[in-house]
C-alpha cells in the first residue's frame, strides 16, 4: 500500500457535494489511507490512477465531498460488485474524515447519490449491504427509498469494524434495493418461499409475475457459474446463471474448495428466471442451506440467496431498524430450524 498518501485536512472548512473529478484522485486515496491504513479491502482506492480508471469505465461513480482548497474529506459511490448484471449497481464506500464526522457530509453524499448521480447515470437498480451491528445505515437507506429485501446472516468478521465500531462478534448484513428501471418479469418461485418472496416485494416499485418453480433440472445443460472466494471475510459467493444437470455435483465441489480455503458462510444466488430453481432448493436445502431473501434484478432476472453458516448463527445479534427487517429476520430463523415446513408469515 502507499503510506506516502496519507495526508491531514484543516478542520471546520465547509465543503460541497459533486461527481468525482480526475483531480479528486490522490485525495480519496489519502482519505482511506488516513482513515483505514493499509486494511481496507479494495486496494483501487489506494491508487490514484486506478481510481481514474475505475471511474471513468463505468464500474466505480464516485461522489466526493470537497474543501474549497479541493481537500477530499468524505466519498461514496455507485460500483459495480458481485451482481452479474451490470446495471444493478451496489451503493457504498462511504468513508468521512473523522474530524468531520459531525457534520451533514455523509447524509449529503447518500442524498446527492440517490437523487442526482442516479438521474445522470440510470441504473435499473441500487443495492445496499447494510450492518447490523448499527442501525444508521438502514435509517440512511431507508431515507433514499431502499427496500429490505434480504438477510445475509453473520457476512463480515468483527475485525472489519474494530477501528470504527464495537462488533462482538460476526456482522449480519441488509440487503436493501431500490428500483429506478424496472424490467416486468415472470419469476419461477418455489412453493415454499413463495410467500415469503410476495412479502418482500409487495412495497418494491417492480412488477412480477410468480410461478410455481419445477423440481427438475435441465437434462441436457451444464451449470453456468460465477464463484468468488473472499478470504478476509471467510466468505463464499456463487451466482448460479443457468442451471444444469450438474448442479448438485457443482455444489459439492464449491464448498470443498471453499473448506479448503477457511471460508465459514456460504451464498447460492440463484436466478428466479430458471423453472428448474425449485430442484435447485431442494438440493441446497439437503446440504444445510436455507432462505436469505429475494433480490430484484441480480441476473437482470431476480436472485434467490440461499445461505449456509458453518457455526450455529445468533439470530438475535442483529440490530434491524424497520419491522419489515424484524420479520425478514424471522423468516430466516425459521426456514433454518425448520427442514420440512417453509418459514410462515
Amino acid at each position: 500500500m502507499r503510506s506516502d498518501l496519507e495526508g491531514t485536512v484543516e478542520p471546520g472548512q465547509s465543503f460541497s457535494i459533486d461527481r468525482f473529478r480526475r483531480e479528486d484522485a490522490p485525495g480519496i486515496a489519502a482519505l482511506f489511507f488516513a482513515e483505514y491504513g493499509s486494511s481496507y479491502p479494495i486496494e483501487t482506492y489506494y491508487v490514484p490512477e486506478r481510481i481514474i480508471a475505475e471511474n471513468e469505465n463505468g464500474n466505480i461513480h464516485s461522489v466526493v465531498a470537497r474543501t474549497p482548497t479541493g481537500a477530499i474529506i468524505g466519498h461514496g459511490a455507485l460500483y459495480r460488485s458481485s451482481p452479474p448484471y451490470p446495471d444493478l449497481y451496489e451503493i457504498g464506500q462511504y468513508i468521512v474524515l473523522r474530524e468531520y464526522r459531525t457534520t451533514f457530509a455523509a447524509y449529503k453524499i447518500n442524498r446527492f447519490i440517490a437523487e442526482t448521480l442516479t438521474a445522470l447515470t440510470g441504473p435499473s437498480g441500487i443495492f445496499g449491504e447494510a450492518v447490523t451491528h448499527i442501525t444508521a445505515t438502514q435509517k440512511s437507506s431507508a431515507q433514499i427509498g431502499m427496500k429490505d429485501v434480504a438477510l445475509e446472516m453473520e457476512l463480515m468478521p468483527a475485525a472489519a469494524y474494530e477501528k470504527s465500531q464495537c462488533a462482538s462478534g460476526r456482522v449480519s448484513c441488509l440487503i436493501q434495493f431500490r428500483s429506478f428501471r424496472d424490467r416486468p418479469q415472470e419469476i419461477f418461485v418455489p412453493p415454499r418461499y413463495r410467500e415469503v418472496v410476495e412479502y418482500l416485494l409487495a412495497d418494491v416499485a417492480i412488477e412480477r409475475t410468480l410461478t410455481p418453480a419445477a423440481q427438475t433440472l435441465p437434462g441436457d445443460a451444464d451449470t453456468r457459474f460465477t464463484a468468488r472466494f473472499f478470504g478476509h471475510a471467510g466468505v463464499g459467493r456463487f451466482n448460479i446463471a443457468g442451471l444444469g444437470k450438474d448442479f448438485a455435483r457443482i455444489v459439492t465441489a464449491l464448498e470443498r474448495e471453499g473448506r479448503e480455503k477457511k471460508i465459514l458462510v456460504f451464498q447460492f444466488f440463484l436466478n428466479l428466471g430458471e423453472p428448474g430453481v425449485g430442484e435447485a432448493v431442494s438440493v441446497l436445502r439437503g446440504r444445510g442451506y436455507s432462505f436469505g431473501g429475494c433480490v430484484p434484478r441480480w441476473f437482470d432476472a431476480d436472485g434467490l440467496l440461499m445461505q449456509k453458516v458453518l457455526a450455529p448463527p445468533d439470530f438475535d445479534a442483529p440490530r434491524l431498524h424497520s419491522a419489515k427487517a424484524r420479520q425478514l429476520r424471522d423468516f430466516v430463523r425459521s426456514d433454518w430450524q425448520d427442514p420440512t415446513s417453509g418459514p410462515g408469515l
